[in-house]
């Protein structure tokens, strides 16, 4: 952000007044973000789209209501972690015949993360990922990926900052046996 770029707060008020463009500037500011830990939270792509369409629609809804107690992106983030709960527990229900009309791929070239990345290791780290409880995926992608501080993961997730670091010690723990091979 430059000097003559107005900080989120200042945006988060001006979208309270009713101004469009503020809040638009706020999702290209935070919008990939906010994707990025979609996507890993609930590792479908047609969720992912909702998830970060559903945050932005109750942040404006919102918008009015908030305080500045922590950061926008702060903010954004507990919102988004809440859609990606809510997304699975009304996970939607495919017909059995619409399953069966799409073939399946079984290639390993099929994976489009592991075309784009072409890496063995990130495919091991995103497999890894998924594996861990989902309070632990969300507090290490918070901290490492996002480079949140554990006091915002903690309002965020609605832990303590000594809850998230517990939650991002046992997470880098197990993806650390998981990963051993590429030590």
């Amino acid at each position: 952000m430059s000097l003559s770029e107005p900080d989120d707060r200042v945006l988060a008020a001006s979208a309270a007044a009713g101004e469009r463009s503020a809040f638009e500037e706020l999702i290209k500011r935070h919008g990939p973000a906010l994707h990025r830990y979609a996507r890993t939270m609930t590792r479908d792509a047609d969720a992912v789209q909702d998830v970060v369409q559903e945050t932005f629609v109750a942040a404006w809804r919102q918008i009015g209501g908030f305080r500045g107690d922590s950061g926008v992106r702060t903010w954004l983030f507990s919102i988004c972690a809440r859609k990606v709960i809510d997304s699975h527990r009304t996970k939607r229900a495919i017909p059995i015949d619409d399953r069966l009309l799409e073939p399946v791929d079984r290639s390993p070239d099929s994976d489009p993360f592991t075309v784009a990345s072409g890496s063995e290791f990130l495919a091991a780290v995103e497999s890894a990922l998924a594996e861990l409880p989902p309070r632990q995926r969300a507090v290490w992608l918070l901290r490492e990926v996002e480079e949140l501080t554990f006091p915002q993961i903690g309002t965020i997730l609605d832990l303590s900052p000594d809850g998230a670091r517990g939650h991002h010690h046992r997470a880098r723990a197990t993806l650390q046996g998981r990963l051993v091979r590429w030590q």
